[in-house]
């Protein structure tokens, strides 16, 4: 019987070949997307579950409130891991890490300390401690890593770095020089970390070498924190993360001064929630809101659905052709059960062709998604068990929503009406549940195309809101830390080219993502303020290159120590000042009482992070040792010119150094990479989706022009143009695609309105976006329509007359 059932459904198969053909490809198309979702949703959850002790693994964060907001920081004070260890030992294994985010490494010759080749590096080099490994189960390829980092002066690299920095495959005992500042010895390889992993390192180095190379942070201040300084704990099986907490504040409380007012605490944050918790963000830069991942399954779902009802559309406008075949099935004494199963088994065929197609696509797409979403996702369906079990899930489910309900209406006419060809399909409360489908289809349409446009046009704000500095032309050269004093006498020679019109030696350029936060105190010398404010150090030159504005007052001048400051309009708010004018003059304490100069400007207030945040207070003043970047204006038409002089002036500097360059357009162009490939997706999936829908008009335009053969024959034989008779149908879907319009808007309305909150600085949703959207999915669907109508409008009214 089952042989039967294949081998008729084969063959009508076959028999019905455009049939067929459309169904497979409006399958493969809604599958193939949902394939690649179903991927990049397992994926973001598979982020460090392969540590044995993931579910009882913590980070130490801080959370504080203060008068300017909410504040969340997975940097710990320096000497918390020492007192932690002594004082709580049931935290086992405990960790802490400092990450240093790349850097120049120069190989030395063995005997000498002659430079053969340098580097430079932008991944994380990861400082860690004998513990590392005892808590998180990275591969290490059978070295034994305490022992290989036991000399503070040793480093492991990674197999991907090893192959680039000693492609002779030579590269244990061989010494690296990190930053110009620290040799370090190769004492083993080991594989690269996964690519699902937030703390994904490029390199290990023994802990105690981060005081050669970051001495800043090496320190006894409880008061000091870093976010690069991170402590992993894991509780004992059963324990309390709760109490573990508590008793960690406990001991901080000892240490830790606090601002009048300020309400701190360090919470604890499980290592599963890394990935996906905005607020603290990880080693890994990236963090995928549970929200973001529920978009994806939901579009994912919402294509097979599209795929799923053009099916049923197709199938119904089908329906007719077959009556004949059915009514002469049930005459031969097939049951009603045995045509659902016949039926069944050709949408099984279908989809199980959709579902090959779809693999093959999704091994061609898939790294183009890689590439589109900067991931590293692997597909095999025959060593992924969970991608198996997705496809066998799709092949039934899909078969089973798709084909019975055209099964059952197949498998439900009359045998006498059938073989009279006099038929006709259930209506639920005057509308076909074909026409709702197609309601349904053209709703998720819309809803895609309208968010595709909103988030688009977000973007497009992004790219052009003004920031209230000048981020055109300049360009960003890191400097060696704590060197700029090599290359602050050399700027007269930067600036003899004539590409170049002004250079600036600062810790940032005013939009960065960097954050450096002091204690000060204002005016009254007794009151410390409680609010963070945002340090940047730069010199004299830096409003000049960056053109911004100053709105009272003057520049400070040159020095290489904090003298004088200058202060945006935000700050001036939060201390209470009602003119810019009010604060020239005042005094300023910070760096806990080290440092003092009076405020000489004021300037308009401009973004120093992406449109996401509110404006920060900041303060600016000079101090060398932070002068982390020269950034240098440049003519655009000698831009090539230009960017070789600042090289070789660069370069006679820091001869032992990688130089490298970055246009701050580009960066800050950065801020905003996950909102551009969710606008990508979204683009992607509404071509996709209004194709599929296309598809599914044609078969229900294919079902309308079958039960209306006659009538159209008449129609024309009485004088009616082929443009009425366009008309005729084309009316009934346009009302259709109205009343979509009329539930997407309020859909799509609510949803950009949610993702819109995350942003002060946004779009306002303007009608025309609906409107636009309405009008994009009316065109498209009346000229699908009018394509199958002008077939039934040229046709030969008697053939049409004699149809039975």
């Amino acid at each position: 019987m089952l042989k039967n059932y294949f081998l008729v459904a084969v063959r009508t198969l076959r028999r019905n070949i455009g049939y067929t053909t459309l169904n497979v490809i409006g399958l493969a198309l809604g599958i193939t997307c949902s394939l690649l979702l179903f991927l990049v949703i397992s994926f973001e959850l598979s982020f460090d579950t392969f540590h044995r002790k993931a579910d009882r693994t913590y980070r130490i964060n801080i959370d504080s409130d203060d008068q300017n907001g909410h504040h969340q920081s997975a940097g710990t004070p320096l000497p918390m891991y020492a007192a932690l260890k002594s004082a709580l030992p049931e935290l086992n294994p405990i960790t802490h890490m400092h990450e240093e985010e790349g850097g120049t490494f120069a190989l030395l010759s063995s005997d000498t300390t002659q430079t053969l080749q340098k580097f430079r590096e932008e991944g994380s080099v990861m400082f860690i401690d004998s513990a590392f490994f005892d808590l998180f189960d990275f591969e290490t390829g059978g070295v034994n890593v305490k022992q290989a980092l036991r000399d503070p002066n040793s480093i492991l690299l990674t197999e991907s770095i090893a192959k680039k920095y000693f492609p002779d495959g030579n590269a244990v005992g061989k010494v690296l020089r990190m930053n110009n500042t620290v040799n370090l010895q190769v004492k083993g390889i080991i594989p690269d970390a996964p690519a699902n992993t937030d703390i994904p390192y490029i390199m290990l180095v023994a802990y105690e070498a981060s005081n050669t190379i970051n001495s800043l942070f090496r320190s006894d201040n409880w008061n000091s924190t870093s976010s690069s300084e991170q402590i992993y704990f894991a509780t004992a099986p059963g324990a309390s993360a709760k109490q573990a907490e508590d008793r960690i504040n406990e001991i901080a409380d000892r240490y830790r001064q606090r601002r009048p007012g300020e309400k701190e605490r360090f919470t604890l944050q499980p290592l599963a929630n890394l990935h996906f918790n905005e607020g603290y963000s990880n080693y890994n830069d990236r963090t995928v809101g549970v929200q973001t991942l529920w978009a994806l399954a939901v579009i994912g779902a919402f294509l097979v659905i599209i795929a799923c009802i053009n099916f049923v559309n197709m199938a119904t406008a089908q329906a007719m052709r077959r009556a004949k075949e059915v009514g002469m099935r049930k005459v031969l004494g097939a049951s009603r059960s045995q045509l659902v199963v016949q039926f069944l088994s050709e949408t099984g065929l279908i989809t199980l062709a959709a579902l090959l197609v779809s693999v093959v696509l999704t091994e061609l797409l898939l790294p183009y998604l890689n590439q589109l979403l900067d991931l590293s996702i692997t597909f095999s369906v025959l060593e992924n068990k969970e991608v198996a079990l997705f496809l066998a899930a799709v092949l039934l489910l899909v078969t089973f929503f798709a084909g019975l309900y055209p099964a059952l209406i197949l498998s439900g006419f009359k045998p006498i009406s059938a073989l009279k060809s006099k038929v006709a399909t259930a209506r639920t409360a005057g509308l076909s549940l074909r026409r709702a489908l197609v309601v349904l289809q053209f709703t998720i349409c819309q809803v895609l195309i309208i968010c595709t446009i909103v988030v688009h046009d977000q973007m497009e704000f992004f790219r052009t809101a003004s920031l209230g500095f000048d981020k055109e032309a300049i360009v960003t050269v890191p400097i060696p830390s704590a060197s700029a004093h090599k290359l602050m006498p050399l700027r007269q020679q930067l600036e003899a080219h004539a590409g170049v019109s002004a250079t600036t030696f600062a810790m940032s350029p005013p939009s960065a993502n960097v954050t450096m936060n002091m204690s000060f105190n204002y005016d009254d010398y007794s009151i410390e303020r409680n609010f963070n404010v945002n340090f940047r150090f730069a010199d004299e030159n830096y409003l000049k290159t960056f053109n911004i504005p100053l709105i009272a007052g003057r520049m400070y001048q040159k020095s290489d120590t904090i003298q004088e400051f200058v202060v945006n309009e935000t700050f001036l708010k939060q201390v209470g000042e009602k003119s810019p004018e009010a604060a020239l003059g005042k005094k300023m304490v910070v760096n806990g009482g080290q440092n003092e100069g009076r405020i000489v400007g004021v300037v308009k207030d401009y973004h120093v992070g992406s449109l996401r945040e509110t404006i920060d207070p900041v303060v600016m003043s000079t101090w060398a040792y932070f002068y982390y970047n020269l950034n240098a204006k440049i003519e655009m038409k000698d831009a090539k010119a230009a960017i070789a002089h600042l090289q070789k002036v660069w370069s006679s500097a820091y001869p032992d150094d990688v130089f490298y360059y970055e246009f701050l357009d580009d960066t800050i162009a950065e801020f905003y990479a996950s909102e551009q490939r969710q606008a990508d997706l979204f683009k992607i999936f509404s071509v996709i989706a209004i194709l599929i829908g296309c598809l599914g008009l044609y078969g229900l335009v294919s079902f309308m022009v079958t039960q209306r053969t006659k009538e159209v024959g008449v129609r024309k034989v009485l004088g009616a143009s082929s443009l009425s008779i366009v008309g005729l149908f084309s009316k009934d879907f346009t009302v259709l695609v109205l009343i979509a319009f009329v539930m997407a808007a309020p859909i799509s309305y609510y949803f950009m309105e949610q993702w819109l909150q995350d942003f002060n600085y946004r779009i306002a949703i303007g009608y025309w976006v609906f409107l636009a959207a309405g009008a994009v999915t009316l065109l498209i669907a009346l000229t699908t329509v009018s394509v199958q109508a002008l077939r039934a409008a040229f046709s030969n009214p008697v053939t049409a007359l004699k149809t039975e």
